[in-house]
């Protein structure tokens, strides 16, 4: 067992200098606790300021307008933010830890992660996806990077996400214009340089017919030719119509009225192809500004389409009502009309829904193009003139169809207030 020090025995100079050792020593002791204190001040500091930026980046993150997914080496989702959120429609809280491609319903990663995959993706540039968000079908542009260190080890990969739907509906709607205009100048070159040929045999078939007898087969035969002659005569009228473009003379309309005169009239060629109308009642005060001959031209294009689409027969559903439109895609085609960009607008929307074959996506891309048609006697220039009166009246077509399902159109008319 250690003894105590005893320092009875120790001269004065001893003594003295074991004081100074011990006054030395705590000296240290209290420079040494000044240093850790400040030590460990610094790094509260640094942590503060660690914790600061991470914060910062995180709000950045957050902020970004374009959605941000960034996963584990599992796939699994460690930063979602709040575009991501605002373009997939799932909740921020629902998303963190969950398997990307499960999530999303998308092959986004591939599965296993493969690292030569991954690099695939990391330098193959944007992908797109169709997403079914919250009941709208959005087309996703997706980048993929690669998180590395700086010894080039994955630790994880990020996603960037934009939703393009807009973007592509406005570029096809731009081809579609570049294409109808082309089109047209084409449809008016051929539309005359026929018409011409057209009057002379127009003029030698009525001369022959002096020659024949009324009951003859020679007349018959004239007879033939002539009518073959105005059905031509018919559809140069339409291409020149498509092709000419004209002021339309417009109006303040009320399209409940509209729509119950057009059934009347439309209702005796429905019984003859089977077809029963079911009417909702319009209110009254559907006030739009527009041009009714066109207007009512127009529903019996859609109603003869409708028609031939239920060679069997089936039903019609026909509806006009005002509603607020906050769908952006719709709003920004009004947009391109008034030149004022708003978050919603109230329409008049006309909607005429059968119960026929439906169509398929290639068939409803190229719904409205000139000369466009899947029957053997059609000139596809119907649905041409439809999606131009629509467009002369600073209103929009919706179309939903589907093979087997038959298919709905809404006209959106901008709605007015009378005083």
């Amino acid at each position: 067992m250690d003894k105590p020090l005893d320092l009875s025995s120790l001269g004065l100079a001893e003594k003295q200098l074991i004081s100074q050792a011990f006054e030395t020593f705590n000296k240290a002791i209290e420079k040494l606790r000044g240093h850790q204190a400040k030590l460990q001040h610094q790094v509260e500091e640094l942590n503060h300021q660690i914790t600061l930026k991470n914060q910062e980046l995180t709000n950045v993150l957050l902020s970004m307008k374009s959605g941000l997914i960034v996963t584990d080496l599992l796939g699994k989702v460690k930063t979602f933010n709040r575009a991501a959120s605002a373009i997939t429609g799932i909740a921020r809280d629902q998303a963190l830890d969950q398997e990307i491609n499960q999530l999303l319903g998308l092959d986004l990663l591939p599965s296993p992660l493969d690292p030569a995959k991954l690099e695939g993706l990391n330098q193959g540039g944007a992908r797109l996806f169709s997403f079914l968000g919250e009941g709208d079908e959005i087309l996703l542009e997706v980048t993929t990077t690669l998180i590395e260190s700086e010894e080039k080890e994955l630790q994880g990969i990020i996603l960037n996400l934009e939703d393009v739907t807009l973007l592509k509906r406005l570029q096809q709607e731009a081809e579609r214009k570049n294409r109808l205009a082309a089109m047209g100048q084409i449809a008016m070159q051929v539309a005359h340089e026929v018409r011409n040929p057209l009057g002379s045999i127009e003029l030698f078939v009525s001369m022959m017919k002096k020659d024949f007898a009324p009951d003859s087969t020679e007349m018959e035969l004239m007879q033939h030719i002539t009518s073959a002659l105005h059905s031509i005569n018919h559809i140069i009228s339409n291409l020149l119509e498509y092709s000419r473009p004209k002021p339309v003379p417009r109006d303040r309309l009320d399209l409940g009225p509209v729509l119950l005169e057009f059934v009347e009239f439309v209702k005796h060629t429905a019984e003859q192809q089977s077809v029963e109308i079911h009417l909702a009642e319009p209110s009254l005060g559907l006030w739009v500004t527009g041009n009714e001959q066109l207007i009512k031209q127009t529903l019996l294009n859609l109603f003869m389409n409708a028609c031939q689409a239920m060679e069997e027969g089936g039903d019609l559903y026909l509806e006009a009502a005002s509603e607020e439109v906050t769908d952006s895609v719709v709003l920004e085609r009004f947009q391109k009309q008034t030149s004022r960009a708003r978050d919603q607008l109230e329409v008049i929307r006309l909607t005429i829904k059968d119960t026929g074959r439906g169509m398929d996506e290639e068939t409803q891309k190229r719904l409205f193009d000139p000369f466009f048609t899947t029957r053997e006697q059609g000139t596809g220039l119907g649905m041409s003139i439809v999606h131009k009166t629509m467009a002369s009246h600073g209103g929009a077509i919706l179309v939903q169809s589907k093979l087997d399902q038959g298919t709905q159109i809404d006209l959106l008319f901008p709605a007015i207030n009378l005083p």
